[in-house]
């Protein structure tokens, strides 16, 4: 992928290397893209509650799956003598990050498309690239606006990564506090999630944001904002007027 981007054309006459570059990333960009949702949807993970201050303990499973959305998730309580009250009393954990993993799965999906439909046009509309400047500028454009909803999107789902953590250990967030019978019961959490998934989908995403980042200057040079500005300056002159004797 490297040496594909070091052989990029520096002039009009190489767009068939350009188009192979453009093309691998693309590639690139929509391989990281499916990484960045799909370690955010796959996540199915669960806490478990139980009680230590008697013998007759129950233990209660909470399921957390994608969209995060915890607060309409809950156990059932009192964990000790659920003989008298059979069903419980239900207890909803405090708060979700419902919004900032759909919008960052949403966004994700999105660039996935956007790649395939880049892809369509330089693999089948070759000839139409040649003959104007004008998708250059609207991809340049696109991928410059794609840059900056990756860092947003994956911003924000980072800090709803940290709240979904907070309000899953429900002994730091208080929600133990909140409950009458467990200052008798003794609750504990067993179990907690694990986000190994949804942390690496974090990584995806600020990953995502490097890479658009660093295609915006080969896709700028195919712009005819670069290519009228290189025409302006002599060839192998390095910029130098004809006769310096500092050129080379």
């Amino acid at each position: 992928m490297d040496v594909e981007v070091r052989i990029i054309h520096w002039d009009h006459g190489a767009s068939g290397r350009m188009i192979v570059t453009v093309l691998s990333l693309r590639i690139m960009n929509l391989i990281l893209a499916i990484f960045a949702f799909a370690t955010t949807t796959s996540v199915d993970t669960f806490l478990t509650v139980t009680a230590r201050g008697c013998s007759d303990a129950i233990m209660e499973k909470v399921d957390i799956a994608y969209p995060f959305d915890i607060q309409n998730s809950y156990f059932t309580t009192p964990l000790c003598n659920r003989t008298s009250n059979p069903d419980g009393n239900k207890v909803y954990l405090l708060e979700g990050s419902r919004s900032s993993a759909e919008f960052y799965v949403f966004f994700g999906v999105m660039v996935f498309l956007y790649c395939i439909a880049a892809l369509v046009v330089y693999l089948f509309f070759e000839e139409l690239y040649r003959r104007s400047n004008v998708w250059s500028i609207v991809d340049f454009v696109i991928s410059a606006v794609i840059t900056l909803l990756w860092l947003i999107s994956s911003s924000a789902w980072a800090q709803g990564l940290v709240n979904l953590k907070y309000y899953t250990d429900l002994k730091k967030c208080g929600l133990f506090d909140t409950i009458t019978t467990c200052s008798t019961d003794n609750c504990v959490q067993t179990e907690f999630p694990n986000f190994g998934s949804l942390n690496a989908s974090v990584i995806f995403g600020f990953l995502n944001m490097l890479v658009w980042g660093g295609n915006l200057w080969f896709l700028y040079k195919e712009t005819p904002w670069f290519q009228n500005r290189s025409e302006g300056t002599p060839q192998g002159t390095g910029g130098l007027p004809e006769g310096d004797p500092q050129r080379i």
